[in-house]
């Protein structure tokens, strides 16, 4: 007979969990009271022994083990590391993946795809920037990337400048003459409506000559700076901008997408207001929380690609917006 341990168990383990964890920067993990009391009936979760040991296993973090343990809710870290947790509004469009269908390709560096009876149907594709530097298209697309984002540039955070990624035009052109579709991303800062739509404007100027067939992505996330001239807005303005830059993609016929971590989909966005728009959603766990529709999953920071020094982001879709590259045979 399977021997189940409650909650409480569980409890005990993460509080010893908890006085060891680090946030990002390094520092102590605050000991933190979460700004929402949890009691919905009381709800009791029971798992195996086996169960909880196989977190230790899969080097699960204690984030995860909490977003495991609280399926009925949202988990996610406030910007000072501070654990905070969200009800899941049941009213809008919820994600419907198995994750029982991951499959893990390489362990280093991990490489999953999504497989449905034994059927792989994701897409393999990567994100890259100036940052990535001189890049060989050829040997990324012998590598198996089928689609890739590019960053075409951003806002300033403190001098509101709109900027063209410097390696925009070298990465748009070999991706393409390579066979790989191609999507491009934003990074905002807009502070207005009207800087929203100058920033749309800005990209579909600057991908006119080419053949932009995936989503064009407004990236929102922290600036490096916590004085970015967009720290103090509210979640309506953000939402304003977000929505204004995707209408005005959508109006030149493109796919609009958003970009975020879970933090910034559920605390600085109203979730509400954007199920309309695909969502790129970024989480480098096991498996993804995220409890609402999204399209493609970024689930590492640290992928190794031939042709790319260094790190790339790893990324899979679970839509294809077509253009992709023929399968050939050996």
């Amino acid at each position: 007979m399977k021997r189940f341990v409650t909650i409480i168990l569980c409890i005990a383990l993460l509080a010893s969990l908890l006085a060891g964890c680090t946030q990002q920067s390094g520092q102590t993990e605050p000991s933190a009271k979460p700004d929402t009391v949890l009691t919905p009936q009381d709800e009791i979760v029971s798992y195996t022994v086996g169960e909880i040991q196989e977190f230790g296993r899969n080097d699960a973090s204690v984030w995860e083990l909490l977003q495991d343990l609280l399926p009925n809710l949202i988990v996610y870290r406030s910007a000072g590391g501070v654990f905070q947790y969200a009800s899941i509004d049941r009213s809008l469009p919820q994600s419907n993946y198995d994750w029982s269908n991951l499959v893990e390709v390489s362990e280093t560096p991990r490489e999953v795809e999504y497989a449905v009876d034994g059927e792989t149907v994701s897409i393999k594709g990567i994100d890259v920037s100036t940052y990535q530097g001189d890049i060989d298209w050829e040997k990324v697309a012998a590598s198996g990337v089928k689609f890739v984002f590019i960053r075409l540039g951003y806002r300033g955070y403190e001098s509101g400048l709109l900027v063209k990624d410097d390696r925009f035009e070298d990465n748009i052109r070999g991706a393409l003459q390579n066979g790989i579709a191609v999507g491009v991303y934003f990074v905002t800062q807009a502070i207005s409506v009207e800087e929203a739509v100058e920033e749309a404007q800005f990209v579909m100027e600057n991908i006119r000559p080419y053949n932009v067939t995936w989503p064009i992505v407004l990236d929102i996330e922290d600036a490096a700076s916590a004085t970015a001239r967009t720290a103090e807005l509210s979640q309506q303005a953000r939402t304003d901008h977000a929505i204004a830059f995707c209408e005005t993609v959508k109006e030149s016929g493109y796919t609009p997408m958003l970009y975020c971590n879970i933090r910034w989909f559920i605390e600085k966005l109203d979730i509400t207001r954007i199920t309309d728009y695909d969502k790129w959603f970024a989480q480098y766990f096991r498996k993804p929380f995220f409890p609402y529709a999204f399209q493609m999953w970024q689930y590492s920071s640290t992928g190794r690609i031939d042709g790319i020094e260094g790190n790339v982001d790893y990324n899979i879709s679970f839509v294809d917006y077509g253009n992709l590259p023929e399968e050939t045979g050996d």
